[in-house]
């Protein structure tokens, strides 16, 4: 009868996909060196976070992007962190497509076959590696994340050392976010990386454009495409409204300007007219004074007669002048 051994050793299994998702993202306890050979993208940081990128990841990627100028794509980053100076320093050595994906022009989402695959390539190509983070695409949209891309970093990518990179191979602009006091914010700058003997060939041209670029005024959603055209068209058409009432502010003022002169016009002019008016009236009142004689105290006039016969006869109406009694007895 064989003889009862003990319990067998047994090598580890390798972690199910949902345990390889939920746990942390730790720096390398080992003690381990910043690489030397670096290219500065961007800015020197201030916060506590350094990136890097292997030279060779970095132009997998590029390449990868290049002619992505029609949906969102994108791929896991690898890698692992070292603390060194006081600061987390984020490697990044790896990248693996996000196959089975499905991209529209202004999302993407990570499958369940999608995260199979990256496992898989994880466990072949990067067995000591963990995931540091995501890059995917902004054709034509610029660097930023939309409230969808927070979303996913969020809640797929939320470990306080995991990344996001984002590319836009139209405008080819480039960009990395981190967290920061658990929110995510946008790195000003990150490091190439490699050998001490290799050489970092990137040519000036792609150096150039590929500089750091400002968010967008118009930022992304996850919006479909007619959406972002309505809100285009909007725009547009509060521009014309705008220049249409310009104009016509413009036509009012001119108006009212014509209306100012002239009536300026009438009260130089009135004056004057004023004076002629009174002239004449003077005049007229000098012209009665003198044709009116005094007449005679007591005296009366009548009318004349203008009887049918004297109009008849052609001769002239007769006129009495009569006194009072008083006038007769002085007289006599």
């Amino acid at each position: 009868m064989a003889k009862k051994k003990g319990k067998p050793k047994t090598e580890p299994k390798a972690k199910s996909k949902a345990v390889k998702e939920a746990e942390t993202f730790e720096p390398s306890a080992k003690e381990e060196s910043l690489p030397q050979n670096i290219l500065l993208m961007g800015e020197h940081t201030q916060a506590n976070k350094e990136i890097y990128i292997f030279q060779k990841t970095y132009k997998e990627i590029r390449q990868f992007t290049k002619n992505k100028t029609e949906i969102e794509s994108g791929g896991i980053l690898v890698g692992d962190a070292i603390e060194k100076f006081g600061k987390t320093n984020i490697m990044i050595r790896g990248f693996i497509e996000a196959k089975h994906s499905e991209g529209t022009p202004t999302t993407l989402k990570f499958t369940h076959e999608t995260w199979k695959y990256v496992h898989t390539m994880i466990d072949k190509l990067y067995p000591d590696m963990k995931i540091v983070g995501w890059i995917h695409t902004h054709p034509s949209f610029g660097i930023f994340l939309s409230e969808y891309d927070k979303f996913i970093q969020g809640n797929f990518f939320n470990d306080k050392n995991q990344i996001a990179y984002v590319v836009d191979p139209i405008q080819k602009t480039e960009g990395f976010f981190f967290w920061k006091n658990e929110e995510i914010e946008r790195c000003k700058g990150f490091y190439i990386f490699d050998d001490i003997d290799a050489t970092i060939d990137i040519s000036p041209e792609e150096e150039e454009s590929r500089k750091e670029q400002p968010a967008p005024l118009l930022p992304r959603s996850g919006a479909k495409d007619w959406q972002i055209w309505i809100l285009y068209a909007s725009v547009a058409v509060l521009l014309l409204l705008d220049v249409l009432l310009f104009a016509q502010c413009r036509m009012l003022r001119a108006q009212q300007e014509t209306l100012k002169q002239n009536f300026s016009f009438l009260l130089s002019q009135q004056p004057y007219s004023y004076y002629q008016l009174q002239s004449g009236s003077d005049a007229e009142t000098d012209t009665i004074s003198e044709g009116t004689s005094e007449p005679t105290p007591g005296a009366s006039f009548s009318a004349p007669d203008t009887d049918t016969t004297s109009q008849t006869n052609g001769t002239e109406p007769s006129v009495s002048l009569q006194t009072s009694p008083s006038d007769q007895t002085n007289h006599e």
